[in-house]
């Protein structure tokens, strides 16, 4: 099992953070999660969001790989559609594998939030297109020889990337999928799953097989595919205060971000019938039910037995954990970060 963390970087008003203190003690912790043997960290993008959801992924990736020596920088996930032309695109992700000696790994989406593709005069419609040929341009441009190409977005003539990334024949790449038919189109192309924190564990199973049964058909090894799961969580010394000291900052991602109508979400109820939850500010946001087989948070021993049971219910193998949320203290996050490397992961490795 590897572990990894994962920020966002939001600093929402209400909570009395500053972006120049946010970034500041976020680097901070990513230079603390590197010395304590952290395997990656992964970097997330939005834009125009009113608590400043990290739009420049890129940039703080480049800042991360001057503070680090070891720790793999990996995007979760930057938005294609909104780098102009792929091959800034595939410019900077060599410029990065060049400077972290190697350890970048670029995660790629479509984006989904129609007010972003309206703030960057992109019709939405074309998302998938544009990515998919956004992608190919990459993967032309990393060979680092001279190429054409004619798409219907991107146009290329006699261009020959320099540098190259250090890793060959480029970084790995990941990409999000939220249907059956995109998973399914991952694993024919061999590209890696990165699969959301909004997931339960039954629909993290369901997802996983739905593109490690795409691999088999394309004729690959699903052990050459390693399965990472990006998690909310907090661990504090009982399950009482890390709730109470979590709740604020937790609820300003479910109830302001990751929120109906941009996702949705679906009560489970005991007798096997499902609820839409489409208000942002339903109970079920605050409820257990909404925490069990999705979040992790609570004490050493809960967390260290709900990673085991990824581990071994689902297969995971790199668990991608949120260490800060939107606005919160760093003391608590540090103290978090602490517990994690101390407590919780000799717990499950035991």
């Amino acid at each position: 099992m590897k572990y990894s963390v994962f920020y966002s970087f939001q600093a929402p008003k209400e909570f009395g953070i500053s972006p120049e203190q946010l970034y500041h003690e976020g680097l901070e912790q990513i230079a603390i999660a590197d010395d304590l043997g952290f395997h990656q960290v992964w970097l997330t993008e939005h834009h125009f969001m009113n608590d400043g959801y990290c739009p420049s992924p890129m940039i703080a990736a480049a800042a991360i790989a001057g503070r680090t020596r070891n720790i793999r920088i990996g995007q979760g996930v930057v938005l294609l559609p909104f780098y102009g032309h792929p091959l800034k695109l595939a410019e900077d992700t060599a410029v990065l594998d060049v400077i972290s000696g190697g350890r970048f790994e670029l995660g790629i989406g479509r984006g989904y939030r129609q007010h972003e593709f309206e703030g960057f005069g992109i019709d939405i419609k074309h998302r998938k297109a544009m990515t998919l040929e956004g992608l190919e341009i990459m993967k032309l441009a990393w060979s680092g020889e001279h190429f054409d190409f004619s798409g219907d977005f991107y146009t290329v003539r006699n261009a020959k990337l320099a540098p190259t990334p250090v890793q060959k024949p480029h970084p790995p790449l990941w990409l999000g999928a939220v249907s059956p038919t995109v998973r399914r189109e991952l694993g024919h192309s061999g590209h890696h799953l990165l699969v959301s924190l909004i997931t339960d564990l039954d629909e993290t199973n369901r997802e996983f097989k739905d593109y490690e049964d795409a691999l088999v058909e394309g004729g690959r090894k699903v052990e050459d595919y390693p399965r990472a799961l990006i998690r909310e969580f907090y661990v504090a010394e009982n399950s009482e205060t890390a709730w109470r000291e979590v709740k604020p900052y937790f609820l300003h991602i479910y109830q302001k971000v990751y929120c109906p109508p941009h996702l949705p979400f679906y009560h489970r109820k005991p007798d096997g019938s499902k609820r839409l939850v489409d208000d942002p500010k339903d109970s079920y946001f605050e409820s257990v039910d909404f925490r069990q087989n999705r979040h992790i948070i609570g004490d050493p021993e809960f967390c260290a037995n709900e990673i085991r049971r990824y581990r071994d219910e689902a297969n995971i193998d790199n668990i991608i954990l949120r260490m800060q949320f939107p606005g919160q203290p760093n003391d608590q996050v540090q103290r978090s970060l602490e517990l994690l490397s101390n407590e919780v992961i000799p717990r499950v490795e035991s």
